[in-house]
């Protein structure tokens, strides 16, 4: 359940992405902590490496939330998920882990931007359930 705080932090995040380049977006209860335009899991990541703190008890938006994502965002401990497309396995995974969620659009599954497969680091993590795990595979991943 969703208080009235929430909800219009969720809103902002929504608002923030729907009408701007804004890939992705932090929000605090009452304002806009952080924001870019970069895509993919890098917005994640930076911050998770750079200034975890932000992350928790947060609100995170996104304009495509996969496995990967959403296990970023249980490990960084965010309180709130908003995607503009989110996969029923990401929508899974943040319901287990107690994180909520809440979108515009459903998919199966991502797929990655040739659309011709699915995402390759969702694929790589489709058996991995703990985050911490996770979070080590993407970043020995991304060092490569």
């Amino acid at each position: 359940m969703m208080d009235e705080k929430i909800y219009k932090a969720v809103n902002h995040a929504r608002m923030s992405l729907s009408h701007s380049k804004k890939s992705f977006v932090v929000v605090g209860e009452s304002k806009l902590l952080h924001y870019t335009d970069k895509r993919g899991i890098e917005p994640l990541l930076d911050l998770i490496e750079s200034n975890p703190a932000m992350l928790e008890g947060a609100i995170v938006g996104d304009r495509i939330v996969g496995r990967t994502a959403a296990l970023m965002c249980i490990y960084s401990k965010v309180r709130v998920v908003f995607a503009m497309i989110i996969s029923d396995e990401a929508i899974e995974l943040l319901d287990k882990h107690g994180v909520l969620a809440t979108w515009q659009e459903t998919v199966p599954y991502i797929v990655e931007k040739n659309l011709t497969s699915r995402y390759k680091l969702d694929l790589m993590l489709k058996d991995v359930e703990e985050p911490e795990k996770a979070v080590e595979m993407i970043k020995e991943y991304e060092t490569r």
